[in-house]
């Protein structure tokens, strides 16, 4: 037997809205909205219709009545958020779901299963208020009787917070003592039915339906059909996005670090909050700040362990916002992680790997906040002729992806290897050794070539050269560069590398083999490829 379940969200637009203010429980606010220059109220809590507020007064006389009433305004971003967290509430019953209304989801629950009140408060009632939302759910055997239950709980359905989780299994008994007006008909329909006298829906269903109709008209058809208990109608689906993302637009700007990082953690914990309810976790997270002038910041984090540990999250966004500074305060923060499947997997005894990936994170955006994020990481070749064409790769990404080994080479396959006496010997150069940084040089010359070096590292004459080779790339945009080089001897037998730059002459190393024989220090010297 198929049967369906509603998600309520009462006073959606004020629950969306609240859930975005740092403001204490219980406090009693109301949504207004504004129609002809008046501010009239749409809805409120529960803390202001205690206090006499009510929809349909204006702004005036709801501060009348409650002179601590909180007024908010609606917001958009905020309602499209809401109805996205409520859906992915709704999908951990079942995929197939319906965005019925603003603050309302159908869901078509699996039939083989058997549905008690505690899978809907464990599965949807808390994990939606600890994203700042109450919920009411109605489940029955067809759509509009689970919405009717939802929005008119049996007494007694009260779980913890004041929410509600009802299921109708006589239709007849939980309807039939209920308002007309629980049908939500039309005022003229409700007109004539309070002067036949009919109050209830038990008391409509015993008038003679056909002739009921023909008198009250097609409207009277559809109501009907709901106080019998509705029928089956397929939904229309819907899949929410696969976003994970909370935004804060700021009535005053913010101006410190620690009020900044009040609400990150409030947004934080609603973002983790929601992955955890889908059993998902946060691969990266990006950070938009928005400000009073000047455009946005934006920085993505790399999780180097995928989590949703707010703890965890909320120390590498605090670390990252230590060192930073702008000219104007904050207007507004965006907040989005990027929801992954948990990975588990068994450690590899062959492989190393880093024990406390989160720990190596927060050092690492450490460094990057005293050094600059362009000077941590791992230097990485570009596919380019400049032989000084790096880039700086993060250093949690070179482990991200695992690499399989390369087989080893047998020796047998390598000409000129040992028990090969017909192969040819494999040439090779010598090891050649890059000044980093290369100092500068003052080089004299002669007919066009290098005759005599003058340098911090070496000084003499030179006794034979070669070259010079060009180099040139990039010449068709600002990064443009040239270098012409030349392999030189000098009267001492070292040998160096001469670099004609723009800016004039450097040393780019040395043959290391000439340099040792040569008897000058090696400490500035650092490793390259041979050539």
């Amino acid at each position: 037997m198929k049967r369906f379940a509603v998600l309520l969200v009462p006073e959606f637009r004020l629950q969306a809205v609240l859930r975005h203010s740092p403001l204490r429980p219980g406090v009693a606010a109301a949504l207004v909205d504004r129609q002809e220059r008046k501010a009239v109220v749409a809805e409120c809590n529960a803390a202001a219709r205690a206090a006499g507020v009510s929809a349909g007064l204006v702004q005036t006389q709801a501060m009348a009545r409650c002179p601590n009433l909180l007024v908010l305004s609606g917001n958009p971003v905020h309602e499209r958020l809401a109805q996205e967290a409520l859906m992915h509430a709704g999908e951990a019953f079942s995929p197939f779901v319906e965005s019925t209304a603003p603050g309302v989801v159908t869901v078509e629950l699996p039939p083989e299963r058997e549905w008690r009140e505690a899978d809907f408060m464990e599965s949807a009632v808390r994990p939606l208020l600890s994203v700042g939302l109450g919920v009411c759910i109605g489940v029955a055997a067809t759509p509009d009787l689970a919405a009717v239950a939802a929005r008119n709980p049996r007494p007694g359905s009260l779980p913890p917070a004041g929410y509600r989780v009802t299921l109708i299994e006589d239709a007849d008994a939980f309807l039939a003592p209920l308002p007309v007006a629980k049908l939500q008909p039309g005022l003229e329909l409700l007109a004539v039915l309070d002067l036949w006298g009919i109050r209830t829906i038990g008391q409509l269903r015993a008038l003679p339906r056909e002739e009921a109709c023909q008198r009250l008209g097609p409207e009277a058809v559809r109501l009907w059909k709901l106080a019998e208990g509705g029928e089956v109608r397929p939904l229309k689906l819907v899949r929410p996005r696969e976003l994970f993302a909370e935004k804060e637009e700021l009535e005053y700007a913010v101006e410190t670090l620690e009020a900044l990082l009040f609400l990150l953690r409030r947004l934080l914990e609603k973002i983790a909050g929601r992955l955890a309810a889908a059993w998902m976790v946060a691969g990266r997270m990006r950070l938009v700040l928005h400000f009073d002038q000047g455009p946005c910041y934006r920085h993505v984090f790399t999780i180097p362990e995928p989590t949703c540990d707010t703890e965890l999250l909320f120390r590498m966004l605090h670390t990252h916002l230590e060192g930073f500074t702008s000219d104007s305060p904050i207007a507004g923060l965006e907040l989005e992680a990027q929801p992954l499947p948990p990975l588990d997997k068994q450690g590899d005894l062959l492989d190393r790997s880093v024990r406390n990936p989160q720990q190596l994170a927060e050092t690492l955006a450490r460094l990057e906040a005293l050094l600059g994020p362009d000077r941590v990481g791992i230097p990485e070749f570009l596919p380019s002729a400049n032989p000084d064409a790096f880039r700086m790769r993060p250093f949690l990404g070179a482990g991200a992806e695992r690499q399989e080994r390369a087989a080893p080479i047998k020796a047998a396959h390598l000409p000129g290897a040992a028990g090969d006496s017909h192969a040819a010997p494999i040439p090779t150069g010598m090891p050649y050794l890059c000044f980093r940084p290369p100092p500068a040089a003052h080089v004299a010359l002669e007919k066009g070539r290098p005759a005599h070096l003058h340098s911090s590292e070496a000084q003499g004459a030179v006794r034979s050269a070669r070259g010079p080779w060009l180099l040139e790339g990039n010449w068709w945009d600002a990064t443009h560069w040239s270098r012409e080089e030349w392999d030189v001897e000098l009267d001492n037998g070292a040998m160096y590398r001469l670099v004609r730059l723009k800016t004039g002459w450097v040393l780019g190393g040395a043959y290391s083999f000439h340099r040792e024989r040569s008897g000058l220090p090696p400490q500035s010297m650092s490793p390259s490829i041979s050539t």
